[in-house]
């Protein structure tokens, strides 16, 4: 059984400030799980404690058995009582967060893609997931940003976010900063020069705005360059914008593609 002390600290995972507290997050899901358990070697992020249904823990027995992780047998039950999920998967983890890099290294070379504001756990997660695939490993966020390890955020990320480094950053003291001067520095705008007409440089660093007001104007003075993603539609009519996820998605693609 999960005790009511394990079971009472799983819930108040779901929020931040505990999160901060214990220097824990909760992944969900036997796919994310195995694939951490498969690495464990080779992250940062680390489980700590493993809640699951028997049949589960025999498929598993022998990894769990030469890791040091805490494990707990819990009742399907049990785990809907203390899931975030609606159909709650046969597994749960509790897994240590890492400790920041404060050195920000790996920022001063490679592509980055920025984000100003992002509100939704969605959003980011699968954002994560999409320059995972495109292999960036570095994204920077605002400190208005959702936090990293909400529960909904690293669902969406599939496993990403034990590969792609996220920062949370004053983004104008950031770029301020002397190594900053030297970068190729990109904006996403409706009004920027269309993408398909750009040539972009290498590893870049990309700043996308907020869901619904885009990119504040005040970052205006760091940029190289604004770009857009041009509307297609045949009617002359289209939607107002893409969703920010689906911007980097095409950004990221067209950055690849010009390599």
């Amino acid at each position: 059984m999960i005790s009511s002390s394990k079971s009472k600290l799983i819930r108040s995972l779901h929020q931040k400030k505990f999160r901060d507290l214990n220097k824990l997050y909760i992944v969900e899901g036997e796919k994310m799980i195995n694939e951490m358990l498969d690495t464990r070697a080779d992250t940062e992020h680390k489980i700590q404690q493993i809640f699951a249904q028997t049949d589960w823990l025999e498929q598993h027995g022998s990894t769990l058995t030469s890791s040091q992780i805490e494990v707990h047998e819990a009742s399907a039950g049990e785990l809907k009582k203390v899931s975030n999920l609606v159909t709650p998967p046969p597994v749960l983890a509790l897994v240590a967060i890492p400790e920041v890099d404060t050195q920000k290294s790996g920022l001063l070379s490679n592509p980055v893609l920025v984000f100003e504001a992002i509100r939704d756990p969605g959003n980011l997660g699968t954002i994560m997931r999409t320059a995972d695939w495109f292999g960036i490993g570095h994204m920077v966020c605002s400190p208005d940003s959702v936090d990293l390890y909400n529960p909904k955020v690293v669902q969406s990320t599939m496993g990403a976010i034990s590969r792609v480094s996220v920062h949370y950053l004053d983004l104008e003291e950031w770029m301020n900063e002397p190594e900053m001067k030297q970068r190729i520095i990109y904006g996403t705008f409706l009004d920027g020069d269309n993408i398909y007409q750009t040539t972009m440089e290498k590893d870049p660093v990309i700043l996308f705005g907020n869901e619904s007001s885009g990119l504040s104007n005040r970052y205006d003075p760091y940029l190289t360059r604004k770009i857009s993603i041009p509307s297609f539609s045949q009617t002359g009519k289209s939607s107002e914008s893409l969703n920010v996820a689906s911007s980097v998605a095409v950004v990221c693609s067209e950055l690849r593609r010009e390599e």
